[in-house]
């Protein structure tokens, strides 16, 4: 079962970004929330599942409240911050950020809603 709520949504220069805070413990040292650790820690606990719905919770959301929503426009991106790895004067430290592709959206939402007949990315 999957659980969970959207810790924040932001605007920043005309796009929506989901941000979600992580106290999860990845090691003793800074080493231990590097791009790499923090993409591996993303995997193992799921996170890509959850940033995946959230995306499309929020694209559902834009598409319906904004005249003219356009994901590439709209849709910035989303930001985990792993709280116990973010160190000032490293500003990737920390910090992990991705973008779905727009292709895995319009097929999750076709999926969700139904409509999917075979879905290709």
């Amino acid at each position: 079962m999957l659980k969970g709520f959207i810790d924040l949504v932001f605007r920043w220069q005309g796009r929506y970004y989901l941000l979600d805070y992580k106290s999860n413990w990845l090691g003793e040292d800074s080493s231990a929330y590097t791009q790499q650790a923090m993409a591996a820690a993303m995997q193992s606990h799921r996170y890509d599942l959850q940033y995946q719905l959230y995306t499309l919770a929020l694209h559902r959301y834009l598409r319906h409240r904004m005249a003219g929503y356009d994901y590439q426009q709209h849709f910035g991106g989303v930001i985990y911050l792993f709280l116990r790895g973010v160190e000032q004067g490293k500003p990737e430290q920390g910090i992990f950020s991705t973008r779905p592709d727009v292709r895995l959206v319009e097929a999750m939402d076709a999926l969700f809603a139904g409509t999917a007949e075979e879905i290709k990315l």
